[in-house]
């Protein structure tokens, strides 16, 4: 039938036939040596092609009707389901978001359409309630039923994908799960009640409201073109995210719900987010309720959630009342980073900051996918812009300009070019050590600074959506950079230079002085490649013997606040203003595809 799903089609085929669900599957060679009773639930998800045309030969049904009855065909849009496939060498493990054995249920759809067939062996059981985000039928208006209304069976365990497997005497539409029996010559049997039939009168039930049953079928054509598979993957992502945070942290967030829903979410939440004292507890629920009334509504806050304009601001409200401030060791903050590669980019840029992954350093924030950021990476110099840190992010760095021009440099390469934290600075040129910025365990220091992270990420935002569309040709930074690699002023080029200076002592001083000439090709650099001097290559300084070089850079300091400073003294102002012309020229030639030439030393 229409959507059914395999554990459905055994159902009836063997009630058809006399034979258990589990003589069916060892038929088609389904079980596994040295285990006939096994019945993986991995048969559900996927089947290879093997065992699809295994099935297919023994029922006369074609390869492409039995990869219809498992989940497979939503697997690149529903990710639970690549999640729970068994990986080499270990057994499947169902991800909480997908009812492998125990899904919901529309008793009016088990009822059939009155046809013979579906009169004799019951309505289809619809492949669409393993995923918890389908909660209502949205044919026949009602919620789905969460358990069996005889035994209140399964209650929020996962079960087997086909419950008393050996079983041929049952009905499709009865309950399978096992009761307690007193009778002594058996130990178990079957609850056998009739799903197909509701117990209590329908208006005594929750009936979901239009809205409700909008957003259903929002959801379900999400699973189905036109929407594009990676859409659907990073939106039920997302939703996921959502309303994990909104679970978690309950009650902020309520007034996303009107008041009779989240009166039963609160019903739902209050044992699990109370230990034994009364006492909130923030511990982290990543599991769907098995409340089809409750799962729908928290799915609906989710989504109010994540379509709401100010969704910066009120994670970060959320998030700071909940857990008393943003930090990567909160339990969603661990689930985001489980999840933030299939997420969508939106989120990503709402999250980090909330997360406090505003950098990591030492490569702990994982691997990412770069964002849609319409420059690239080597447009982004090493230390950022002075005109970009002034105009977006002067005002929430604090006393901290230096290391937030730094690690704000780094970010945009990352968001560039996706990967770690530090392999966007190794692609500056600047050890990773030196890139961290008020991470988690620096709440304090933060404060100390005036430092804001949150201000911060939403300023390097802003400035990132202006390098999408640049006023004049973008620079590359990274061609200038490989240009200048181990690169210092020739000897010839130094004097000739050093020639323009006016006719003082310190003139003729300089003429000998390699370190002098050092310090130069240095701030040359730090011009064209807009790098820090702390990183620039010193082939000079290298070449000398270690007691020399020592002495050297116990300068590198002294020597660069002279070239820096805003009132040089006159030998500095005029040997500035020369290099400075210099590295013009230089920059321009590398800019247009020359090489600047290094002669032996």
């Amino acid at each position: 039938m229409s959507g059914e799903s395999l554990a459905s089609y055994l159902l009836r085929l063997g009630y058809r036939l006399g034979l258990s669900p589990l003589h069916l599957i060892r038929a088609a060679g389904w079980t596994k040596q040295g285990n006939p009773n096994h019945f993986p639930g991995s048969l559900l998800l996927d089947l290879p092609k093997p065992q699809t045309q295994a099935f297919a030969q023994l029922t006369g049904l074609t390869a492409r009707d039995v990869s219809a009855l498992t989940l497979a065909q939503w697997r690149d849009r529903y990710p639970p389901i690549a999640r729970s496939l068994p990986a080499q060498g270990r057994l499947m493990r169902p991800d909480p978001w997908l009812y492998v054995g125990s899904p919901r249920f529309c008793p009016s759809c088990l009822t059939g359409d009155g046809t013979a067939t579906q009169q004799l062996y019951g309505g289809p059981r619809l492949k669409l309630w393993h995923l918890p985000v389908v909660f209502a039928c949205t044919e026949h208006r009602i919620y789905l039923e969460a358990s069996c209304p005889h035994c209140g069976q399964p209650h929020d365990t996962q079960g087997p994908l086909v419950q008393r497997a050996n079983d041929h005497t049952l009905h499709p539409a009865q309950c399978r799960w096992t009761v307690d029996t007193q009778t002594q010559r058996r130990k178990s049997l079957a609850c056998a009640g009739r799903l197909d039939h509701r117990t209590t009168p329908a208006c005594d039930q929750p009936q979901p409201t239009a809205d409700i049953l909008r957003f259903q079928k929002s959801i379900r054509s999400r699973l189905k073109s036109p929407t594009r598979m990676t859409d659907a993957s990073e939106y039920f992502t997302d939703l996921r995210l959502a309303t994990a945070l909104i679970s978690t942290t309950w009650p902020h967030g309520r007034e996303l719900l009107d008041a009779d829903t989240a009166e039963r979410i609160d019903s739902n939440s209050r044992k699990m987010h109370h230990g034994p004292a009364g006492r909130p507890n923030q511990q982290l629920r990543d599991t769907p309720p098995r409340d089809p009334v409750v799962c729908g509504a928290l799915l609906m806050a989710a989504d109010r959630l994540l379509s709401r304009g100010d969704l910066p601001d009120f994670m970060s409200e959320i998030t700071r009342a909940a857990f008393g401030s943003p930090s990567s060791r909160t339990s969603w903050a661990v689930l985001y980073d489980k999840h933030k590669n299939d997420c969508s980019e939106r989120l990503r840029q709402v999250a980090e900051p909330v997360t406090r992954t505003f950098p990591l350093v030492n490569g702990r924030g994982g691997t990412r996918a770069p964002l849609r950021t319409g420059y690239q990476a080597e447009h982004i110099p090493a230390f950022l812009e002075p005109d970009w840190y002034q105009r977006y992010l002067a005002s929430c760095a604090g006393s901290e300009s230096k290391t937030v021009r730094r690690a704000s440099a780094v970010r945009l390469v990352q968001w560039a070019m996706g990967g770690a934290y530090d392999d966007a600075a190794e692609f500056l040129g600047i050890k990773p050590v030196q890139t961290h910025l008020l991470t988690g365990r620096e709440t304090r220091r933060s404060v100390r600074t005036g430092c804001n992270p949150l201000e911060l990420d939403r300023a390097l935002r802003a400035l990132a959506s202006e390098l999408q569309s640049p006023r004049q040709p973008p620079v590359d930074y990274r061609r200038r950079r490989q240009a200048l690699h181990e690169w210092v002023l020739n000897i010839e080029t130094w004097n000739d230079l050093v020639s323009k200076l006016p006719p003082t002592m310190l003139r003729y001083r300089t003429l000998t002085n390699d370190r002098k000439r050092q310090d130069a090709s240095v701030f040359i650099w730090t011009l064209i490649t807009r790098g820090e001097h702390l990183f620039a290559p010193r082939p000079l300084e290298a070449a000398q013997p270690a007691e020399i070089q020592r002495q050297w850079a116990g300068r590198r300091n002294t020597a660069w606040f002279q070239f820096s400073r805003p009132d040089p003294l006159g030998h500095y102002a005029d040997l500035r203003h020369i290099l400075s012309g210099y590295a013009q020229q230089l920059a321009r030639d590398i800019d247009s595809g020359l090489s600047p030439e290094n002669e032996p030393e």
